[in-house]
Formats: C-alpha cells, sequence, structure tokens
C-alpha cells in the first residue's frame, strides 16, 4: 500500500507536467511517444547488459493486453487533463475502482469480499461528491468527462493486465515492453503531428516522462504484493494532491466538495487498509 501510495504522487506529478507541456501547445499524441522514448532510454542499459532474454517472455498476449489498455488509458487521460480542470479530471478518472473489482473478480479470479466492494463504492462515491456540480456544460466539458469516464474503464484494465503479469513477470520487464509499444504505437502518429516543443513543453515532458516511469515502477512492485481490489482504492489519494497541485500552478481553486470527498475516501482507503492487516496470518 505504501508503495502504491508513492506511485499515485509521482502520477500526479506527472499528469501537472504533461497537462502544462499540452497548454504550451505541445500535440497531445507527443505526450505517449515522448514518455515511451524516455522510459525506453532509461532502461536501454539494462536491456544491453541483460539482452534478450531481459524481453524474453512466455506472455506476449499478456503483454500486449497491458500496453492496449494503457496506451487508450493514457490518451484518453490526456484529453481529460486538458479539457477539464485538474482535479475534476482526476476525480472522475478514478471511477475506475468501479470496473476494477468487477473485473480482477471475472479475469483473476480474486476473492472480493462485500467489506471492500462496499468500502471500493463509497470511495467512489466521494469522488462524485468531490466532482459535484463544478463542471460546466460547454462543449470542452463535455468531450472532457466522457473522455475520463472512457480512461476509468481503460485504467481499471490496466490494474488487472499489470497483476496477471506480476505473478510470472518482473517489474522491468512489464515496465520495458510498455514503453516500447508506446514508441511503435505512437512514433508514426507524432510524426505526422509533428510540432517542434518550446523549451518550456520540453521540460515539462522530460518531468512528467520522469514522474511516470517512477509511477510504473511503484505499481508493479505494488501489484507482486497486494491485490487489485485493494491498490484500486487507494489511488483516490491522487485527487488531493491534484488539487493542490491545481491550486498552486493553476490557479484553480478547489470546492468544499473536495474536502468532503476526500474524507469519504480516506476513510474508505483506511477501513480497508485495517482489513488487509487482519487477513495476514501472524
Amino acid at each position: 500500500m505504501g508503495l502504491m501510495l508513492g506511485c499515485c504522487l509521482f502520477f500526479a506529478g506527472m499528469n501537472a507536467c504533461f497537462r502544462a507541456a499540452m497548454q504550451d501547445g505541445l500535440p497531445v499524441p507527443l505526450v505517449p511517444f515522448a514518455r515511451g522514448v524516455f522510459t525506453t532510454l532509461v532502461m536501454l542499459p539494462w536491456m544491453l547488459r541483460l539482452g534478450l532474454p531481459a524481453l524474453a517472455t512466455r506472455r506476449p498476449g499478456a503483454h500486449l493486453a497491458r500496453c492496449a489498455t494503457g496506451s487508450a488509458s493514457f490518451l484518453l487521460s490526456m484529453f481529460a487533463l486538458l479539457w477539464l480542470p485538474l482535479a475534476d479530471a482526476v476525480a472522475i478518472l478514478h471511477a475506475k475502482p468501479l470496473w476494477a473489482l468487477p473485473l480482477a473478480f471475472l479475469l483473476l479470479g480474486e476473492k472480493v469480499g462485500w467489506d471492500r466492494a462496499i468500502a471500493a463504492a463509497m470511495g467512489f462515491a466521494g469522488v462524485l461528491v468531490v466532482v459535484g456540480p463544478g463542471i460546466s456544460l460547454d462543449s470542452a466539458s463535455t468531450a472532457g468527462t466522457l473522455a475520463a469516464l472512457a480512461g476509468s474503464a481503460c485504467g481499471a484494465g490496466v490494474l488487472v493486465a499489470v497483476k496477471n503479469l506480476s505473478s510470472t513477470e518482473p517489474p522491468a520487464r512489464v515496465v520495458a515492453w510498455y514503453a516500447i509499444c508506446s514508441v511503435l504505437i505512437w512514433g508514426p502518429v507524432s510524426a505526422f503531428v509533428w510540432q517542434t516543443p518550446s523549451p518550456r513543453a520540453l521540460l515539462f515532458l522530460v518531468a512528467g516522462s520522469a514522474f511516470a516511469m517512477m509511477g510504473d515502477f511503484l505499481a508493479s512492485w505494488a501489484a507482486r504484493r497486494s491485490p487489485v481490489g485493494l491498490l484500486a482504492p487507494i489511488e483516490y489519494v491522487q485527487i488531493p494532491a491534484a488539487a493542490m497541485i491545481g491550486l498552486l500552478a493553476f490557479g484553480e481553486a478547489p470546492g468544499w466538495g473536495l474536502f468532503w470527498g476526500t474524507l469519504i475516501m480516506v476513510g474508505a482507503t483506511l477501513y480497508l487498509a485495517q482489513r488487509s492487516q487482519r487477513r495476514i496470518p501472524g
């Protein structure tokens, strides 16, 4: 759970950096492409040292599923961050526990007790309180809301795919395959819409990519140690973190809904942590 908390904080920083880069005129497809290139370059010494065995896997289908869901989730998330206030976008994206729990049950065979299901549902209710009536009904906000909802569904698929891979694949291999796939998928698209980034956009792009890589590693390490149903509600921590960043960096003042919604989410997370400790023998 501590690893997942660290992952959430890194992803909150990633969202803010990528949003700033896109607001500075960077085309959206360049963001996942740059993230893939950055991660591939950082991991290149590891891949060269170990050679092909570092990437060798008997589960290419599982890696492809993780890459597909991750690519879709990431792109949709970027559109949501661009079209909505930061905290609103992050809050809606965290509807993913609604999909993560049933997917974990259906695809991974995890046992999801009623207590954890209810706690996760309460956490999602907190997300709704955070969002409240603050989202306007203009075309950009509507498109951003739809992108965030679709991104959250794909994000739940990412959680399940990473958990599925964690039983046999080391975190470095999972991250490396996703980075390579991102380059292959978004490289041609980025070439088509290429626009040389400004120094400011480039700085935010590099910082966001570094945060993203650290978040990916922490998510993989966390998935090896805890069930998906337990990890998913912890991601709500990104909402108050995003609200704080939105206030300080973008001048977006949060409302009281953020405070009460966060209390509900924290309460649900603490209950899940307590129940998890009771299940650990000794």
